[in-house]
């Protein structure tokens, strides 16, 4: 779970969801930012959900059926998601 940089308190998984776009601290409400390692990694499981789209194309599957797989992905990524995000004070570029 991600740690606050200026508090020193960790966030559980709710506050880190809710959370998810702006990363304020819950406890302290300063603003953080995801470093870059941490963007590294989380890019990669958030593909995670577009694997099904070239799978239903060259398998020829109606759309419904990409939302039926797409579905159970992005909860896998959602609840993985906050056991990997690190946080940083300011915001790091990505090279």
């Amino acid at each position: 779970m991600p740690i606050c940089n200026h508090c020193g308190k960790e966030w559980t998984w709710q506050q880190t969801i809710k959370t998810l776009f702006r990363l304020k601290c819950p406890h302290c409400d300063n603003k953080q930012y995801e470093s870059a390692s941490s963007k590294k990694k989380t890019s990669i499981i958030g593909l995670l959900p577009l694997i099904a789209l070239p799978i239903n194309v060259f398998l020829n599957n109606p759309w419904w059926m990409v939302v039926i797989i797409m579905s159970p992905l992005i909860a896998v990524v959602l609840s993985v998601y906050p056991f990997m995000i690190k946080l940083s004070n300011e915001q790091e570029p990505l090279w």
